[in-house]
């Protein structure tokens, strides 16, 4: 038996129960990993919070990423063993927010020796997201410039950092004044203030455009939604992209193609990680380059917040607090086991 967060109805922290929970053996080209970090995301606030996918499910673990160890090996499995650190993103039924996981084998990313697993567990899906919309989706050029709302938020801190590694000219947006020069200093060479980012008043298409010399930008990330989309259109150059990446401040409008026809063809997208991510060899890959600008330095993840996974039904208002004003990266410590417990005794 270990222990994992439930939950029985959607709407909030009161419905998160922490139970324990009986797991099969793992099967054919299946491990058990026994986590030690676990991350806290965008989707998995909104499977918490009652409007994620799992909506109109019956009772589930969220969870989209973790670090732990193989502790046990399922049949056919040949290049992993028992011991092995290893991360994980998009289980294919989620499930990370529990002690231990019974996982396919093409979903575990080997983890390097010199990130620690706390790290790992807070870099692995906004890496990989910004992975997925840097390299993958809309791949940047030397001298591009990028609109990255929300910029101090886990995943805005990470898009920032990999754009400036491109050469790109960065421009963040942030709520407050005190969190510009952490801005600055997380890959963005100017930054916007608006004290109420989720308010109507803060489209900046002016600002800009005069400094990108009456253009806007290339790419435009937005992950608050509904009083920004619109607005983060606005500063968009010609042939440009808004990337949508989660609406944190409500859904965004709907759109009218002719609306888009007389913003000089840009592009709206939506990418989901999992669709990126379907192959082995993509999703190493991606781990790959991440992992090696973080041992270069070029990429930091700043953990704003630690919580045990049994106070999670406490902690969640306060977690997503932190998500929404941008303060950094949020993650579960499930409880760790004594050395003599740490293998699999099945």
């Amino acid at each position: 038996m270990v222990k994992a967060v439930r939950v029985h109805a959607v709407g909030g922290r009161h419905h998160l129960q922490l139970e324990e929970v009986e797991l099969p053996h793992p099967g054919c080209d299946e491990v058990e990993v026994r986590h030690r970090a676990i991350g806290f995301n965008y989707p998995d606030m909104e499977d918490c919070r009652g409007v994620g996918h799992h909506t109109s499910h019956s009772i589930f673990t969220p969870g989209l990423s973790a670090v732990g160890v193989i502790t046990e090996l399922g049949t056919g499995v040949l290049n992993h063993q028992i011991g092995q650190r290893v991360g994980y993103v998009n289980p294919p039924k989620k499930g990370a927010f529990s002690e231990t996981s019974i996982l396919p084998t093409n979903c575990l990313i080997p983890l390097p020796s010199n990130i620690a697993d706390e790290e790992a567990a807070a870099l692995l899906f906004p890496g990989l997201t910004a992975w997925m919309t840097l390299k993958k989706l809309k791949p940047l050029r030397r001298g591009d410039a990028v609109l990255v709302r929300n910029v101090t938020s886990g995943l805005g801190s990470i898009i920032a950092q990999w754009a400036k590694h491109f050469q790109a000219f960065v421009i963040g947006t942030v709520s407050s004044e005190d969190r510009v020069e952490h801005a600055k200093n997380n890959g963005c060479r100017e930054v916007l203030v608006n004290r109420d980012e989720a308010s109507s008043q803060c489209g900046f298409a002016d600002e800009v455009r005069e400094l990108t010399s009456g253009e806007g930008v290339d790419v435009a990330f937005d992950s608050i939604g509904n009083n920004t989309f619109m607005a983060s259109l606005d500063c968009l150059a010609p042939k440009g992209m808004l990337v949508s990446l989660g609406a944190k401040g409500g859904d965004a409008p709907v759109l009218n193609l002719n609306y888009l026809a007389g913003k000089t063809s840009v592009v709206v997208a939506f990418p989901v990680l999992a669709d990126y991510v379907k192959r082995k060899v993509d999703l190493l890959e991606g781990a790959q380059l991440l992992f090696e600008l973080y041992k270069a330095g070029d990429l930091k993840v700043e953990i704003a917040k630690k919580v045990d996974l049994n106070m999670i039904s406490k902690e969640l208002d306060e977690m997503v607090e932190v998500e929404f004003q941008g303060s950094g990266s949020c993650i579960l410590i499930p409880p760790i086991p004594t050395p003599e417990h740490y293998y699999s005794s099945k």
